[in-house]
Parts: structure tokens; C-alpha cells; sequence
């Protein structure tokens, strides 16, 4: 069984390490391994995994006292098959589910894009916006990237649509996860 060590993560040492009251009230972490727990960029709002051969899975969330947030995913399948099987199907589901509203909110609408992104053996930037009543509520981005038997995914609400910028922590972990056994 493959398993990812503790702190291997690039956010990994900042979310576990102890927070004072000031901290805490400003910023917050969770951590999963959960295998079931869907992709950090969801287009069709999965509320499991709907991708096969996970060996391992850790995500990252990361919440602040504004309104915004990041998050970092690391999921190691059983082949690179199996890896490059979650990205073909992340990517099918951005142009089904492109254009999107919340049922319970019908002004709101969610809209997907994606984008050309280079980093590890292939990588797709992709984001949404949420606009109500033609207004600009929320822009998320995020960069998913393969590596051998990994996908990473890396995401924040801060700032325009820019998967450019997280690039560098896509290539950062690409390098890494390859000396976990059997990525690469």
C-alpha cells in the first residue's frame, strides 16, 4: 500500500502546526486522507470520488477570516493509467458541466473555464466563477497536474482567474511525488 508520509505536502507543516488564539481566529486548516473525498476542482459537484484505483489521497484546505481560501490534493492511483483515466474525466466534466446554477439559488449561476497549463507530464489549468445578479461574486482557481501514478491539484479564491501562478507549486510536488514508490 502506498502512503504518503507526513508533511510531504507543500502546505502540510503550516496546517499542522499549532496555531495561538490570534492565529486560529485569522486562519484555519483541515486535513483529509480520505479516498472517497471528490477532486479540489469538482465542475459536476460530486459529493464522492467518481474516479477509480486511488492508493492514497491527502487534501488541504485552507480558510481565513476574509473571504477566501486555497487548498492543495495529492491522490496517488494505482497506474499512471488510472491517473491520466481522473484528468481525462476532470476534463470532460468542465465541458459538460461548464454552466452550471445552484438549484436552491437560481440567481446564481457557476461558469468554468479552462486553460493551457505546462507542469509534470501533463497539467490543465481550470477555475469557475460565481456571478449573481450579473455580479462578479467569487473567482476560483486551480491547476491540476499529472505526474506518473499522482495528480495534484492546487486551488485559491484570491484574484483574477490565474492558473498561471500556480504553476510553481504544481512543479514543485511533480518533482517530489517521484520519490514516493511506484509514482514514477
Amino acid at each position: 500500500m502506498t502512503e504518503i508520509p507526513k508533511n510531504f505536502l507543500l502546505m502540510e507543516r503550516d496546517a499542522r502546526k499549532p496555531l495561538s488564539p490570534d492565529e486560529a481566529a485569522e486562519v484555519s486548516y483541515e486535513i483529509s486522507d480520505r479516498l472517497t473525498r471528490p477532486l479540489e476542482l469538482n465542475p459536476c459537484w460530486h459529493r464522492r470520488a467518481v474516479d477509480g484505483g486511488r492508493l492514497a489521497a491527502r487534501t488541504i484546505t485552507r480558510g481565513t477570516s476574509a473571504p477566501s481560501g486555497s487548498s492543495e490534493q495529492l491522490i496517488v492511483y494505482k497506474s499512471s493509467r488510472a491517473a491520466h483515466a481522473a484528468l481525462t474525466r476532470l476534463r470532460a466534466e468542465v465541458k459538460r458541466c461548464a454552466r452550471k446554477g445552484d438549484p436552491s439559488s437560481p440567481e446564481l449561476s457557476i461558469r468554468w473555464r479552462t486553460s493551457k497549463a505546462k507542469a509534470a507530464d501533463e497539467a490543465l489549468g481550470m477555475g469557475y466563477q460565481t456571478r449573481q445578479g450579473g455580479q462578479v461574486n467569487q473567482t476560483v482557481t486551480g491547476i491540476v497536474a499529472r505526474k506518473g501514478s499522482a495528480l495534484m491539484i492546487y486551488t485559491t479564491d484570491e484574484g483574477a482567474y490565474d492558473p498561471g501562478g500556480l504553476t510553481k507549486e504544481a512543479r514543485k510536488m511533480a518533482a517530489k511525488v517521484c520519490r514516493l514508490p511506484g509514482v514514477c
